[in-house]
């Protein structure tokens, strides 16, 4: 299984989800579920990180995959030791190629 690395920005989208679920909607329980969602997700994608779907655009200089989580869309990359998660976002919201950037 592969290492995991979280960029801020994910590990960012991660904690909002949970507090967005849990206490701006009133739902821990939907909360937990989904960032368990999640978390297997990102379990099974470390296990066969080429089983996700490809995701680039012409602004961006790599390549990336996805994986869904429910209502959710992880975008990560991977090497040879380690899987780096890039973004977690709901399958409505929009991408701006930005939010791909290393630094």
């Amino acid at each position: 299984m592969l290492d995991l690395q979280w960029r801020p920005r994910a590990h960012l989208d991660r904690e909002s989800i949970a507090i967005y679920l849990g206490v701006e909607r009133g739902n821990p329980q939907a909360a937990l579920r989904t960032i368990n969602a999640i978390d297997s997700a990102i379990d099974m994608a470390r296990r066969f990180p080429d089983s996700g779907g490809h995701y680039a655009d012409d602004h961006l200089e790599h390549e990336y995959r996805t994986t869904l989580a429910g209502s959710y869309i992880i975008i990560y990359r991977y090497n040879a030791t380690t899987l780096t998660v890039y973004r977690i976002m709901h399958q409505r919201q929009n991408i701006d190629t930005y939010s791909l950037i290393e630094f």
